[in-house]
């Protein structure tokens, strides 16, 4: 809890933003900022950050109730991952540095908003604390069980095939929406006990982004549903990350896989699916690996909005960034890029400063 503020926050507005700060700083201690790909969040949204902050702000404080309903538009991920990155920095961006007419206290009132429609929308403990992601309720898991067709993965060349398809996902995901902006096209989450088993579902939604790419991909989501034995110790993250006490490939007990709605079944089918999404990421990371740092800032710049694309559609705007963000990449050049490409591994206590709405703290 930060003491000694100039300003008055309730009881409950700090125990929810130290829960938040308690969250992230478990997901940070599991990430080196100098390994993300294609840059690090700084790199891309120290560009627009106070840009996006101060539509959302301004939503809000021209109508909460409208603005939680656009909120509510949108995943869980979407609204973590949100506050993860840009929120909190950018409104100390627009009040420091843009004598934005903004008080810290309404920063503190804005942010404690959006943590408490993210936590609305959870069906576990506040910020997966508990490290369960869960957005679903038993009543809805156990239905969901009930309907599938389970296919038990009765050998270890069936849980290769089905670990493989996962992996060749999970990097089309990272070649589409760079490592910090996964909530644009997935969502991981559980695990869910039904029964004497624990099911996890990894919910591809959007694999086929042609607003943002321009793509030949023939399926459009695949959402895989896995089965576990209850001792598997599957723990998911604030920013819907996966880890387990034992091997998922190895303890996996049953699937179900629903590609574009329609069941996949046959181990053919699967390794089929696999080869396909590997050509596919292959072809887009050399797209991305070609792009010039301007050039990437400015995707970049694209997939965080279209990450929240119906939150502006709720509102019937044009969900793109505007040409002042565009403007801004032309006119301040590689300034950020440079500034904060990692050579050392920064401190959790630096980001649990900045992310922290009660100070000032910017870097």
């Amino acid at each position: 809890m930060i003491k000694n503020q100039s300003y008055k926050i309730s009881k409950k507005q700090n125990e929810i933003i130290d829960n938040f700060l308690l969250a992230n700083k478990n997901c940070i201690s599991t990430i080196d900022t100098r390994t993300v790909w294609p840059a690090n969040v700084s790199q891309i949204e120290a560009y627009f950050s106070d840009i996006y902050s101060k539509i959302f702000f301004e939503k809000f404080k021209n109508n909460p109730k409208e603005f939680e309903k656009a909120l509510n538009t949108l995943r869980m991920f979407a609204i973590h991952n949100m506050l993860h990155h840009s929120k909190v920095a950018g409104l100390k961006v627009l009040k420091r540095f843009e004598n934005y007419p903004i008080t810290q206290k309404e920063i503190v009132d804005f942010i404690v908003f959006m943590l408490n429609v993210a936590k609305k929308k959870s069906k576990e403990k506040l910020f997966c604390l508990n490290e369960n992601y869960k957005i679903l309720d038993n009543k809805e898991i156990k239905e969901i069980n009930k309907n599938l067709i389970w296919t038990k993965s009765s050998d270890l060349t069936a849980k290769k095939e089905i670990g493989s398809l996962i992996v060749s996902l999970d990097s089309l995901i990272w070649s589409l929406y760079f490592d910090p902006y996964r909530s644009a096209g997935s969502e991981i989450h559980g695990p869910y006990l039904v029964g004497n088993y624990y099911i996890l579902i990894r919910d591809y939604f959007d694999i086929n982004p042609k607003e943002i790419w321009l793509i030949k991909n023939k399926y459009s989501s695949v959402k895989i549903y896995l089965k576990y034995p209850k001792n598997i110790g599957i723990k998911i993250n604030f920013i819907d990350q996966v880890n387990s006490s034992k091997s998922l490939g190895k303890e996996l007990i049953s699937f179900s896989i629903l590609v574009d709605g329609k069941n996949v079944v046959s181990l053919s089918e699967i390794n089929s699916l696999f080869k396909y999404f590997s050509i596919l990421t292959e072809s887009q990371s050399q797209k991305v690996n070609k792009l010039t740092p301007q050039k990437i800032i400015k995707k970049g710049a694209e997939i965080y909005y279209y990450s929240n694309r119906d939150f502006f559609k709720y509102y019937k705007e044009d969900w793109r960034p505007s040409q002042e963000v565009y403007d801004r990449i032309d006119n301040w050049g590689l300034k950020f890029w440079n500034q904060y490409k990692n050579s050392e591994k920064v401190s959790i206590n630096f980001f649990m400063k900045l992310f922290d709405p009660r100070n000032d703290f910017i870097g």
